[in-house]
């Protein structure tokens, strides 16, 4: 995927959401787990499953000629 100019506007607001949404919801979601769990482990793992997919999204864009 690569971005195109005209859609700059549109892709920034996406971003600014995503960044935006995952700290509004991350905390909820994590106390969540930690209540449901008793310890913070499942959380780290849940985390760093969620990282590892975020790093196969940012590897599968295609490089700019």
């Amino acid at each position: 995927m690569v971005l195109h100019k005209e859609d700059a506007g549109k892709d920034l607001g996406i971003l600014n959401l995503a960044t935006t949404l995952g700290q509004a919801v991350g905390p909820s979601i994590t106390s969540a787990v930690k209540t449901v769990t008793g310890t913070f482990t499942a959380a780290f793992a849940i985390s760093i499953v969620m990282a590892l997919c975020a790093a196969g999204f940012v590897l599968s864009l295609r490089k700019v000629r």
